[in-house]
């Protein structure tokens, strides 16, 4: 991927071995954004469809294959960051979505989930997972920035990315 900024500069993203990340940079984003709603039953309660199976276990597959890299697609927001737990957890969590009985979130796989994104490196909510509510954003539901089987539903309504105004 190549972003040119305003000044002309160019920043171009790639692997040790050149190739350019974008696509694997993104596909871990939209795994993180699925482990962030469950690990957040409240907001997981409010979406009005329930992902199937398999498309949980291929985002799952995705994030163990990254996570088998080594790599990292943010930095991270404190220290120490416990990488090395990743895959375990990771495993574990594509275990039991193997045997989930939809649409109900185990408590493990809600703790997994908040395990799996604190080893990324990310903070929880201030508020806690246990009292955080959807953070809609310009109008957009978390359960529309999600990647769903069809894609994203706020991409493909037109919903994002936010219009830019005219100022």
């Amino acid at each position: 991927m190549k972003v040119t900024f305003e000044d002309g500069n160019t920043l171009t993203l790639t692997s040790g071995d050149g190739r350019e990340v974008v696509e694997d940079m993104a596909d871990v984003i939209n795994v993180t954004y699925w482990l962030w709603a469950f690990a957040s039953p409240r907001v997981y309660r409010t979406f009005g469809r329930v992902p199937p199976r398999e498309h949980i276990l291929r985002q799952l597959d995705i994030y163990i294959s990254y996570v088998k890299k080594g790599v990292r697609v943010a930095a991270p927001q404190f220290q120490p960051v416990h990488y090395e737990r990743r895959l375990p957890l990771a495993t574990r969590l594509r275990e039991l979505f193997e045997v989930w009985t939809q649409p109900e979130l185990t408590q493990e796989i809600v703790d997994i989930s908040r395990a799996l994104i604190e080893h990324e490196g990310i903070k929880a909510p201030a508020c806690g997972w246990d009292a955080f509510e959807d953070p809609e954003e310009d109008g957009v539901k978390f359960e529309d920035s999600l990647l769903w089987p069809e894609g994203v539903p706020a991409t493909l309504k037109g919903q994002w990315p936010p219009k830019r105004s005219n100022r």
